[in-house]
């Protein structure tokens, strides 16, 4: 009980309470002056006296100096609080009228900004819960347009995906068909030599290609044997005779037995010497380019018809085929 009381009356002092005032004494009062007091006061502030003018605040305040006035360690609290007080205002008192509104403004001011400093606190507080709000309103919005963008990667990674299957399918679908339909086909071959000197099979056409192109053939190495002789020849420093292969290389003698045989004649080693007798042979009737291209002819006629037997037979199986089908 003695400490609220104490704590009261440091309270009072602090805030300049006059309590002897409240109790319409002084501070000279005793203990009894102080009772007698607040029973004057309580003829007016009593409830069952005031009736509808009744104040439960003043009531207690009046209460509260009573008791802190009547207890000595509160009331020496007070006195000690309330002695700093008048002697400032004792000082205020004292002091000229000028002086005195400058200290008042300044006491004003400092609890202005007092005032200012608590309200702004207070606004800082209020502000808070609505800087939390609108940053909760940004994240919001932000996850929504993330979300949005995941949907319609989403909704892109599955349309190209389907893209792929159909196209996928499509060409499943389409393969047997080709396959079957290259089945079906007879193939054609080259007409063009293979490595070798071989011909491919064309289909009973291109006879005549091939017999210029053997024709070419023969021609050629003709001309490399001419070509030939007469670069020995001149190394050797043996002339030439007239009319010989070497010397008309040039001219393109058509194929006959007689010119292979000179051909032939022209790979054997030139004489040494003036007037030596060149050394007679016997032209191989196999070496004849004539002869060459009689037996390649033959060779080829009986491929080809052997080709186009075999070329009927597969048109046959593959009419039988697609009948079935």
């Amino acid at each position: 009980m003695d400490t609220d009381l104490v704590a009261y009356a440091r309270d009072a002092a602090a805030k300049g309470d006059d309590l002897f005032l409240l109790l319409s004494t002084d501070a000279t009062a005793s203990e009894s002056d102080v009772r007698r007091a607040f029973k004057r006061k309580a003829l007016t502030a009593h409830p069952d006296k005031a009736g509808d003018a009744y104040d439960p605040a003043l009531y207690e305040r009046l209460e509260r100096a009573r008791d802190v006035l009547c207890n000595p360690a509160a009331r020496e609290a007070y006195n000690s609080g309330m002695s700093a007080i008048r002697q400032k205002k004792l000082q205020l008192d004292q002091m000229s009228e000028r002086r005195r509104k400058l200290v008042e403004d300044l006491e004003r001011r400092e609890q202005a900004a007092k005032r200012a400093k608590m309200g702004k606190g207070q606004d800082q507080v209020q502000r808070d819960p609505e800087r939390e709000a609108m940053a909760a309103r940004g994240r919001a919005k932000m996850e929504e347009r993330q979300r949005l963008m995941r949907e319609a990667e989403e909704r892109e990674s599955r349309a190209q995906r389907g893209k792929d299957d159909d196209e996928r399918q499509k060409e499943q679908h389409a393969e047997p068909k080709a396959r079957k339909k290259r089945d079906s086909t007879p193939k054609s071959q080259p007409t063009s030599p293979r490595p070798g000197g071989s011909f491919a099979d064309d289909g009973g056409e291109g006879l005549d290609a091939r017999e210029a192109w053997l024709e070419r053939r023969i021609k050629e190495k003709a001309e490399r044997r001419a070509e030939r002789a007469k670069k020995k020849a001149i190394k050797s420093g043996v002339p030439l005779a007239p009319g010989s292969e070497a010397q008309n290389q040039g001219a393109t003698p058509p194929p006959s037995s007689t010119g292979a045989a000179k051909t032939d004649a022209d790979k054997l080693p030139p004489t040494t010497a003036p007037g030596s007798t060149a050394p007679s042979f016997t032209a191989d009737p196999a070496a004849n380019p004539s002869a060459r291209l009689s037996s390649t002819m033959a060779r080829l006629k009986a491929a080809q018809a052997k080709r186009d037997e075999e070329k009927r037979k597969r048109e046959a199986e593959a009419l039988a085929n697609s009948v079935e089908a």
